[in-house]
């Protein structure tokens, strides 16, 4: 708190979020990551990748692989890079099914035959802004992608202080 000069009133004068941006920066990586943990752990999922707006602006990227999974995060990070933006333009969630069946796959893997199993992408919002995309890989190929998308979508719109507690929003904890 300061004293205003002149006018002897105090005032609270608090730092504000913004003007921390390596304290807002690491917080934003954290929620990425967490969001990305989340869904990897919700839907099966093997490895995956984010995208996130830090606090300057910039876009950022970073990779996770569950242990015990195939490691397929190199090998398919043309596709996640595809999924990722388009699911940032369209501003929905989008699932290939079926990696192998997947012309466009084949392609963004120049050529390589895609893994078997399937990805899934969709933008990360807060509060109605989107701030990030994940893309996550599952070894199963999918026949229900209504339902991976619906789950992926409700992961990644879930408020981060449900996800921190490790329940849904609203949801309080057993006595």
């Amino acid at each position: 708190m300061r004293t205003q000069e002149g006018k002897g009133v105090e005032e609270a004068t608090w730092p504000r979020p913004d003007s921390h941006p390596a304290a807002t920066q690491h917080v934003r990586e954290m929620a990425a990551n967490l969001v990305l943990s989340r869904a990897l752990t919700i839907l099966g999922g093997a490895c995956g990748m984010v995208v996130y707006r830090d606090a300057g602006g910039r876009w950022n990227s970073d990779g996770l692989g569950l242990p015990g999974q195939p490691d397929r995060l190199e090998e398919l990070t043309p596709v996640f890079e595809a999924l990722l933006e388009w699911s940032l333009y369209t501003e929905k969630p989008v699932v290939v099914g079926d990696l192998t069946k997947s012309p466009w796959s084949r392609h963004l893997m120049q050529g390589s035959d895609p893994p078997t199993g399937s990805v899934a992408a969709t933008p990360i919002a807060q509060r109605g802004t989107i701030w990030g995309a994940i893309a996550v890989y599952r070894v199963d190929a999918v026949t229900e992608s209504m339902e991976v998308m619906r789950q992926l979508t409700d992961v990644a719109t879930e408020p981060l202080s449900a996800l921190g507690s490790g329940r849904p929003e609203g949801v309080a904890p057993q006595a």
